[in-house]
């Protein structure tokens, strides 16, 4: 396979436009504006560009549902949380004695379960036998 050797005067390049001495930057939104004719008012014309406001009622109508969906939104990320907060494990450090932990080991060996269970299992059944 061969590569085609480009070179640059094969690629048309646009002519480079030369700025007015009056044009200053103003930004990609105010010049696409400028270049939109609708942003400016119609010659001859004595109104004004701006959107018509909007009646109090409706904005107030707006603005009380924009509230509520906040206060939904702030209500579902608490629960979240607090569903998320229920399932935090918790950990117990038990010191066993030496014949216990070889009795605990050789039951999760021979169960093929991990020692974890088989102790929650235990206390599990501690509490419930003891009315707890």
């Amino acid at each position: 396979m061969s590569k085609d050797a480009r070179d640059i005067g094969q690629f048309s390049l646009a002519p480079r436009r030369k700025p007015d001495s009056g044009e200053t930057f103003v930004g990609a939104k105010a010049s696409a504006e400028l270049a939109d004719n609708t942003a400016l008012p119609a010659p001859g014309s004595t109104g004004d560009a701006r959107l018509p406001r909007l009646p109090e009622e409706e904005r107030r109508r707006r603005a009380a549902k924009l509230v509520s969906e906040q206060q939904d939104a702030r209500r579902r990320l608490k629960n979240l949380k607090r569903t998320k907060d229920r399932a935090i494990r918790f950990y117990v450090n038990v010191p066993l004695e030496q014949a216990v932990k070889e009795r605990l080991t050789r039951a999760a060996h021979e169960n093929d379960v991990k020692m974890t269970v088989i102790m929650q299992a235990a206390i599990d059944i501690y509490l419930q036998d003891n009315g707890y």
